[in-house]
């Protein structure tokens, strides 16, 4: 296709595109344009006048796009330096422009159906192209390309403009200082590209935006009371439809991603992101097919964490016992600290150092003061076994729930893991009678 004001174009599956010489961050560079027909419906007239815009701004977008993609650097930098050996120029707080344009390069100019339009950027420190969106007022970054290409926008009157990369959510952005230096904090919001967003999430974020120094120093405590770092990068504000609110945290020391939640009384550190991401199951905290032939599987939400229950079907409806189960649940969480008193009386930490002491390969670094064992081909348990280190690995595997005929006595086996797998695949089997006592019966597996 010759475009009378695109120029000759070539048809690549999704995309018409063509080469063009650019000067750029002071190189010489082959930038690709790519504008988008998935369709094969040919160029709109709103992708010409985006082509033009671009071409009538694109010195300042080379000024400007610097300051947003250190900013982007910057924020990442404790991920970026775990994986790519950063000399003295490239370090957070003295890379240059013309450093920062020596790890990464811009590849593409993206044109999207709606007239959207951006670049696509390559980079050294990861193996996944970032975009910069162009068309607003202010550029963006998007953490992948593909937010371009599968581009939603929305303006609302609560969060400003929000993007959606048709798998994730909205996104949006608002400025902090956690840390004494302002930084972007992504806010992501669930629900689908149609959905609207909910007055649960308006009001939820209302609230953050007034506890969010208080929400800060909460958290900075309970950090140091239950970590062995007190450095934790809040990187994602996630805001479920219920209104249920946590940052998405990066820990260096751990080099892992985990969930805070923050919308209750007391922040609750997760051990992974989904944890928090699927938080909002404990407003409706038991989940469950309806009953087959002999059981129900489902789910219900213990200790923080998604665990697998089972039911016996017996001669009552669905509807009949779901109100006792949930009833047993909410036992399950209010009584953890009776459960962890049950497992230390019984002996379960000192059977756990027991088991990690017969593990084959010792650690390192272990010495006659601290030995230390390595669990797995990757993590090593140093003995003592601390109890509060115990307590922190103990999560629910499955909750077998079992009734009599009237549906008045209700008891449980319950299993449940460690992580960090002290007892090598083994859980640790308790059974609860329908007064809540607890039998510790031992490891099973």
């Amino acid at each position: 296709m010759n475009d009378k004001v695109l120029g000759e174009l070539e048809l690549d599956g999704y995309v018409w595109w063509r080469s063009m010489e650019k000067s750029m961050f002071g190189s010489d560079v082959i930038v690709e344009l790519l504008v988008q027909d998935e369709e094969k419906e040919g160029i709109l007239d709103v992708q010409r006048k985006a082509y033009q815009t671009y071409l009538e701004n694109e010195e300042k977008y080379i000024g400007e796009v610097p300051k947003y993609i250190l900013d982007y650097y910057k924020w990442n930098y404790e991920e970026i330096d775990r994986v790519v050996y950063l000399e003295e120029d490239k370090q957070k707080d003295t890379i240059a422009e013309k450093a920062l344009f020596r790890m990464c390069k811009v590849f593409f100019l993206f044109i999207c159906r709606d007239g959207s339009f951006g670049w696509i950027l390559g980079s050294s420190w990861s193996e996944i192209d970032f975009a910069v969106l162009l068309s607003e007022e202010e550029p963006r970054v998007l953490m992948d390309r593909k937010e371009l290409r599968y581009l939603h926008k929305r303006n609302d009157d609560t969060f400003g403009l929000l993007t959606y990369d048709g798998e994730n959510g909205w996104k949006g952005l608002k400025k902090h200082s956690f840390f004494g230096a302002e930084e972007n904090l992504v806010i992501e919001l669930e629900g689908g590209v149609e959905d609207t967003i909910t007055e649960a999430q308006k009001k939820a974020y209302a609230e953050y935006l007034e506890k969010e120094e208080k929400h800060f120093k909460a958290f900075i405590e309970v950090l140091r009371a239950t970590m062995v770092t007190e450095t934790a990068l809040p990187k994602t504000l996630y805001i479920d439809k219920e209104g249920n609110y946590g940052w998405i945290c990066y820990i260096p020391w751990f080099d892992k991603y985990t969930g805070v939640l923050l919308s209750e009384e007391t922040p609750h550190i997760f051990k992974n992101t989904n944890q928090l991401l699927k938080y909002r199951k404990r407003n409706n905290p038991v989940v469950l097919e309806d009953f087959n032939d002999e059981y129900s599987h489902g789910n219900a939400f213990v200790w923080g964490e998604e665990t697998i229950i089972c039911v016996e079907k017996k001669t009552h409806s669905l509807e009949d016992m779901l109100p006792l189960i949930q009833k047993l649940i909410a036992f399950l969480n209010k009584e953890k600290d009776t459960f962890v008193k049950a497992l230390i009386d019984d002996g379960m930490l000192e059977l756990a150092e027991e088991w990690v002491s017969s593990c084959v390969d010792e650690a390192e670094d272990s010495t006659e003061e601290r030995r230390g064992y390595m669990v797995d081909d990757e993590t090593a348990v140093y003995l003592p076994i601390s109890e509060k280190d115990f307590v922190a690995s103990l999560e629910f595997d499955t909750i077998d729930i079992s009734y009599d005929e009237e549906a008045e006595d209700i008891s449980a086996h319950i299993f449940i893991n460690c992580d960090l797998d002290y007892f090598a695949d083994h859980s640790i089997e308790i059974y609860m009678d329908s007064k809540g006592n607890i039998d510790v019966i031992g490891l099973a597996g």
